[in-house]
C-alpha cells in the first residue's frame, strides 16, 4: 500500500523540497488587508514585508475542512494511507480540523501528526517522514515513529520585538509592550504541549546569541542530522548566530540559513534568528 505524505504552509517547505521528496502540500490561507493568498508560496517575500512594515493587516487562515476531506476520500478510494505532518495544534487550529475530517470520512489508513512546532522544525519531521517510506514502512509504523521523533526536535528563536505575536493574537498587548519598551531581546522554543515560551529575555543582540548557543550546548545534540539556521528578512544575525555556535565549537554540520515563510514571519516579524537540530 503506497503512502503519501502531506504538510502544511507553516512548514516552510519550498517547491524544490516537495518535488525531490515527493510530500504534498497543505495550503494554508494568508490574508493581507483586502487579498487573499492561496498560501505564502503565492506571495513574494518582498511583497510580503513591505506589507507587514506598512502596517497592513496579516492574518493566517485554516485549510478548509473541505480540503482534508477531499484528500482523505481520494486516499480512501485508491486504498493508499496517508501521513499529514501538522503544524502545532497549540498555535493553530489546522491539527483539529484534519482530525474532524478523518472522523467523518472514516478510514484507518489515516494518521494526523501534531508535530509541537513550526517552521524548520515541522519540515524537520516531515523529512524524516520520507526517510522512514523509503525504508518501507507503512503509514501506522511511520506514524509511531514520528510520534516519538517529534519530541527530539527542537527550535531555539530570537526575536527582534514581540510586537508581532501580539499583533496576531498569540501574546497579551500588555507583555509585548513591557518586553519592547525594556528592549527585551526574548529567546523562544516551543514546549512540549507545543505552546511557544520564553524561555529567557536578555538585554542586547550580542548577549542574546550567547545565551542561545549556551542553549544549543546545553543539548545533546544528535549530529546525524544537519542543523538548520532560521532567519526572518534579513540573515545577518543568522550569520552572526552562527559564527557564535561555531566559536562554541557545537558539533553539528549546520545548513546553509533558511528563510522563515510568510506563514510564521506573520507572527515573529523581522530581524528573528534561530536555529533547528535534532537531539539524540
Amino acid at each position: 500500500m503506497s503512502v503519501r505524505i502531506f504538510t502544511d504552509s507553516a512548514s516552510d517547505i519550498t517547491l524544490q523540497e516537495m518535488e525531490e521528496k515527493q510530500i504534498e502540500l497543505i495550503a494554508m490561507p494568508l490574508l493581507c488587508g483586502e487579498k487573499t493568498y492561496i498560501d505564502d508560496k503565492t506571495i513574494s517575500m518582498t511583497t510580503f514585508w513591505e506589507m507587514l512594515l506598512d502596517g497592513v493587516n496579516i492574518k493566517t487562515s485554516l485549510p478548509s475542512p473541505e480540503c482534508f476531506v477531499k484528500i482523505f476520500e481520494e486516499a480512501k478510494n485508491k486504498k493508499e494511507e496517508v501521513v499529514c505532518i501538522l503544524i502545532s495544534s497549540g498555535f493553530s487550529g489546522t491539527y483539529q480540523g484534519a482530525m474532524l475530517a478523518k472522523s467523518m470520512v472514516d478510514y484507518e489508513g489515516i494518521y494526523i501528526i501534531d508535530s509541537k512546532c513550526a517552521a524548520a522544525a515541522e519540515k524537520q519531521i516531515a523529512f524524516y517522514a520520507c526517510e522512514l517510506r523509503e525504508k518501507g514502512m507503512s503509514g501506522k509504523e511511520i506514524a509511531e515513529e514520528l510520534e516519538k521523533f517529534r519530541s527530539r526536535v527542537r527550535l531555539i528563536a530570537c526575536l527582534d520585538t514581540l510586537e508581532y505575536l501580539a499583533r496576531g493574537g498569540r501574546l497579551p498587548k500588555t507583555v509585548a509592550a513591557i518586553g519592547n519598551k525594556l528592549q527585551f531581546k526574548p529567546i523562544i522554543t516551543f514546549t512540549k504541549e507545543g505552546e511557544i515560551e520564553v524561555v529567557k529575555k536578555t538585554r542586547g543582540a550580542k548577549k542574546a546569541m550567547r545565551d542561545m548557543a549556551v542553549l544549543a550546548e546545553e543539548c545533546k545534540i544528535d549530529p546525524e542530522f544537519q542543523a538548520i539556521p532560521l532567519f526572518s528578512q534579513d540573515d545577518t544575525n543568522c550569520r552572526e548566530y552562527m559564527a557564535t555556535l561555531q566559536e562554541a565549537d557545537l558539533k553539528v554540520e549546520m545548513k546553509q540559513p533558511e528563510e522563515i515563510g510568510a506563514t510564521i514571519a506573520t507572527y515573529i516579524g523581522p530581524e528573528a534568528y534561530g536555529i533547528v537540530f535534532v537531539e539524540s
